[in-house]
């Protein structure tokens, strides 16, 4: 057999397919050498082959750049992946065809023994049943004595396959002398087989001059062998230089690859170290930034610590010291916001009220403080007709929590949130003409409310303040809901 290789195109690693040897039998397969080029990154080669007349897959791995394979006569494809050391593919080449033709060697099962030459000189008919051939076998007379060869004029019935499988039944030769002949037969893998004397009867006689040119045929034949035998062993050599060439710049480019990877390396190296550097200095100079950090804190605690103790000196120095407590008192006018029912049954929208408020500020910044307030809001709603006078008062207790920002010298803005009770209680009295119900109703009843509060805040001097705002209140009442707002001014002492 031999190996044709028909490429589709060219491949990633440069691969090549080898005969190894032609077979010194006529066996259906061989050995077969595919080899590739190295890729520099990689660690092993998977190479998958696929019978394109089955459809048949196989797989082959090695570390090599080269495998070995004893594959029968068919049409296949393969292509070569590369692996590198973390087992991830590093390259494929794209597929290559190629066949694989059967070679033989040539059976001679019958041939005419006897054979009579025309009277004009003509060609010769062989009968002959010859199997394992192909059409490119060569189909020779040989005679030992005058060193002649003859080769077959025509060839009857040859099929068109490449393999060496085929069969004729029928030679001719052209100007057969008379004499003892063999047919030799050759087929394109090297293989011959040679027959039985073949007796060519006839009148026609070799003269001298006959003689040698038969002889000058099979010297000029020898001669064609020999010549093509120095083509061929001239061309290996300069395939040979040629693949030591591409040999020498492949490793040229490989060094200057691994060169490159390493310079990449170094590179790398470098800039790693670099980055651990500046990652290390970013982390003496955070460690440096904490513990500045921890002492400016240290130091402010120990100012702080320093201050209080100097205040405190001064304060047993001095005697009392002004401390933030307040209290408030003062008027202001409630207006109903919403609960038609409630406003239809009493005649004034407003009502005046009376403002008291405690409030504490125990938490200071340099800017603002936070504390507490406990406020009580009173107000009355009255309804008279020709029946009876009525009298709705309103109590809210409520506590808040208190926001005081400065503004400005001695003048602050406040915000207060919180909750608290509203105490209604209801008062009717009846005319005498109403003489149906002269006894009065007293009810009290009591409901949750949420408070808000926006209002400004001075303190011109240490022990007077005053402040003017607006509070508002929203009573959850179960069956209706009224919500007050009281704008109010008030004036205080602090302690």
């Amino acid at each position: 057999m031999e190996i044709k290789i028909h490429p589709l195109s060219r491949l990633v690693f440069g691969i090549i397919l080898l005969v190894l040897a032609f077979p010194l039998f006529a066996d259906d397969s061989f050995p077969q050498k595919i080899e590739w080029k190295s890729n520099a990154n990689a660690l092993e080669y998977k190479v998958e082959l696929q019978n394109l007349s089955t459809g048949k897959t196989q797989s082959i791995t090695t570390e090599k750049t080269s495998t070995e394979l004893s594959l029968p006569p068919a049409r296949y494809r393969y292509r070569v992946h590369a692996y590198d050391f973390l087992g991830k593919e590093a390259g494929v080449s794209s597929w290559t065809n190629f066949e694989v033709f059967k070679a033989s060697k040539p059976k001679i099962n019958k041939i005419e023994r006897k054979l009579q030459v025309p009277k004009d000189g003509g060609s010769i008919g062989i009968s002959v049943d010859i199997a394992d051939v192909n059409k490119n076998s060569k189909f020779e007379l040989v005679n030992e004595s005058l060193n002649g060869i003859i080769s077959a004029s025509d060839k009857m019935n040859m099929g068109q396959s490449s393999s060496e499988t085929d069969s004729i039944s029928h030679l001719d030769f052209k100007n057969v002398p008379p004499g003892n002949w063999r047919l030799r037969v050759t087929n394109p893998s090297g293989l011959s087989s040679l027959s039985d004397i073949i007796v060519v009867d006839g009148e026609k006689m070799f003269t001298d001059v006959e003689v040698a040119l038969i002889r000058d045929e099979a010297v000029n034949e020898a001669v064609k062998e020999t010549e093509e035998k120095l083509r061929k062993e001239m061309n290996e050599k300069l395939s040979s230089e040629i693949e030591k060439a591409i040999a020498e710049h492949d490793l040229k480019k490989e060094r200057a690859e691994a060169d490159r990877i390493e310079a990449e390396k170094r590179a790398e190296e470098e800039r790693l170290e670099a980055e651990r550097k500046a990652e290390e200095e970013a982390r003496l100079a955070e460690i440096a930034r904490i513990e500045e950090e921890k002492r400016a804190k240290e130091e402010a605690k120990r100012a702080k610590k320093e201050e209080k103790l100097r205040r405190k000196l001064e304060r047993k120095k001095l005697g009392y010291q002004w401390k933030d407590f307040i209290i408030e008192g003062g008027a202001g006018v409630t207006n109903r916001l919403y609960d038609d029912s409630f406003k239809e049954a009493y005649d004034e929208p407003l009502a005046t009220a009376l403002n008291i408020r405690a409030m504490y500020l125990p938490k200071k910044t340099s800017s603002a403080k936070f504390g507490m307030e406990v406020c009580y809001f009173g107000q009355k709603f009255t309804h008279e007709t020709n029946f009876l006078n009525a009298e709705l008062i309103s109590n809210v207790f409520d506590a808040k929590i208190v926001w005081q920002q400065n503004l400005m010298p001695a003048i602050y803005m406040q915000l207060k949130g919180g909750a608290g009770i509203n105490m209604l209680k209801k008062s009717i009295s009846y005319s005498s003409s109403y003489t149906a119900r002269t006894a009065s109703e007293d009810t009290t009843y009591f409901y949750p409310l949420v408070a808000g509060n926006l209002s400004i805040f001075c303190n011109p001097l240490k022990f007077l303040v005053f402040e003017a705002g607006a509070d508002f209140s929203h009573v959850f009442g179960g069956s209706f809901t009224l919500g007050m707002l009281t704008p109010y001014a008030c004036a205080g002492i602090r302690f």
